[in-house]
């Protein structure tokens, strides 16, 4: 039986492995309780199980090569399970085909919940400061390089 008209969710060991995967079991737990939600099944069906055989652009379709589009930080957990670091990499060069500047850093041992697990901070001030530096006139200095 299928979800697809139902809300569908994450049970909380699920949401532990996928999300707050770096997190001990009662942080988690304590994560899922809070923040959980189901999504409308159908969205798993559309954008996930039949969007590779759906003819035509899509609304989550992405021109790459657009270079009239903002600066673009793609932001890697390198312990995260739903975007693992590859997978943000490979998206990282499609964007590259753009002359917009796409940079791409990684946090070792962040997973997915990188946002609101401890430490956060640093990846909001590295965010921040890439922002900064992106949009003035000034040169960065303080980003530290990461090859892809």
């Amino acid at each position: 039986m299928s979800n697809r008209h139902k809300a569908a969710g994450f049970t909380a060991k699920q949401f532990h492995y996928a999300f707050t995967n770096t997190l001990d079991d009662a942080s988690a737990q304590a994560a899922y309780d809070r923040y959980a939600i189901a999504a409308p099944g159908s969205w798993v069906w559309k954008y996930g199980v039949f969007a590779n055989w759906t003819p035509g652009h899509q609304e989550t379709w992405v021109n790459y090569k657009r270079d009239e589009r903002a600066p673009l930080l793609f932001i890697a957990g390198g312990a995260d399970h739903i975007m693992p670091p590859a997978v943000n990499q490979s998206n990282a060069r499609k964007y590259r085909k753009s002359a917009a500047v796409t940079d791409y850093y990684e946090f070792p041992g962040r997973s997915h919940w990188t946002c609101a697990e401890p430490g956060w901070e640093a990846v909001a001030d590295y965010a921040l400061d890439w922002a900064v530096a992106r949009t003035s006139d000034r040169t960065p200095t303080a980003l530290p390089h990461q090859p892809n």
